[in-house]
């Protein structure tokens, strides 16, 4: 592992990026832009996993390959955000285990960990910490409806999940939970104050 106080200008700046590609490994084209750039994180989607011995060896590529290893990191949230359903059983969303009480959330955010650790991810992008709005894009992604309930299921579902030895970003907050219109294809607008 290089000593990161000796790394030069460059190599900081890429530790800043998270960078994503296509496929289920990165083609010519983009091994060389990663060499070049030397991003700190890597993030995966369904798009980039096949199978679970592939899914290993990918995530491994971007951790133990490298002088500076990468925050290799997914979304997965359960749900129709279940990210790794072609690995493993299907997972309930986030809302469904909050709303089962907080003993279901911490064994989903237990099963996540679980996950990721068997697929060598060591970061994970969620929980949406938003609120749960009526006729949001996040239902089924959000925790709890009041500040309170969802700080208090987000800790505990990050609790949890850091347990297994992986990073956790919370997402999505503030203001995107009631917003209607999904931002990936249209432009969002809050109406609140």
């Amino acid at each position: 592992m290089k000593d990161l106080s000796r790394l030069s200008l460059e190599e900081k700046v890429g530790q800043l990026f998270f960078l994503g590609f296509h496929g289920h490994e990165p083609d010519r084209d983009t091994r060389e832009l990663l060499d070049i750039i030397r991003p700190g994180g890597i993030v995966l989607s369904r798009r980039n996993i096949e199978t679970f011995d592939q899914t290993a060896r990918l995530t491994s590529r971007f951790v133990a390959s490298r002088d500076i290893s990468a925050l290799v990191a997914i979304h997965q949230e359960g749900g129709a955000a279940d990210r790794l359903r072609q690995l493993f059983a299907p997972i309930p969303s986030m809302s469904d285990a909050a709303n089962r009480g907080m003993a279901q959330l911490r064994l989903l955010a237990r099963v996540i960990g679980g996950e990721l650790q068997a697929t060598g991810f060591n970061t994970l992008f969620g929980p949406v910490l938003d609120l749960a709005t009526p006729g949001s894009i996040l239902r089924g992604r959000t925790l709890a409806a009041s500040p309170a309930a969802a700080t208090r299921a987000g800790h505990a579902f990050i609790e949890e999940v850091a347990d297994s030895g992986t990073l956790v970003c919370g997402k999505h907050f503030p203001g995107l939970g009631p917003v209607q219109r999904d931002p990936h294809f249209a432009l969002p607008r809050i109406d609140k104050p």
